[in-house]
Parts: structure tokens; C-alpha cells; sequence
């Protein structure tokens, strides 16, 4: 049993290390990406894929017909 938990430890450790890592790099590219014109980070950035992502698909569906 108390290798198991040993074990459970070690992952859970391994998986917070992992989450702090994503936690830093997420800031940083928020922060990248307000200092390059998205005034509100990754929301903005993510609005601006998906209108374009729409705009890309009324497009291509207008050449269709």
C-alpha cells in the first residue's frame, strides 16, 4: 500500500509541475499577444481565428455556387 501511494505522490507532483509550466507559458503568450495589438490576450486572438475561421467558410461556400 504504501508504494501505491508513493507512486500516487510521485504523479501528482509530476502533474502539478506540468500544470505550473502551462500556467507560466499561457501568461506569456497573453502577454505576447497584448504587447502585439490583441488588447485582450488569448480571448482576443481566439474571436479574431474563429471570425476568420466563419469568414473563410462563407467564402468558400459562395465559390461552391
Amino acid at each position: 500500500m504504501k508504494s501505491m501511494n508513493d507512486t500516487l505522490k510521485r504523479q501528482v507532483a509530476s502533474l502539478e509541475s506540468k500544470l505550473d509550466l502551462l500556467e507560466s507559458e499561457l501568461t506569456n503568450l497573453d502577454g505576447i499577444l497584448r504587447k502585439c495589438g490583441f488588447p485582450n490576450g488569448i480571448s482576443t486572438l481566439k474571436s479574431t481565428v474563429e471570425e476568420l475561421i466563419a469568414e473563410t467558410k462563407r467564402y468558400d461556400e459562395s465559390d461552391e455556387t
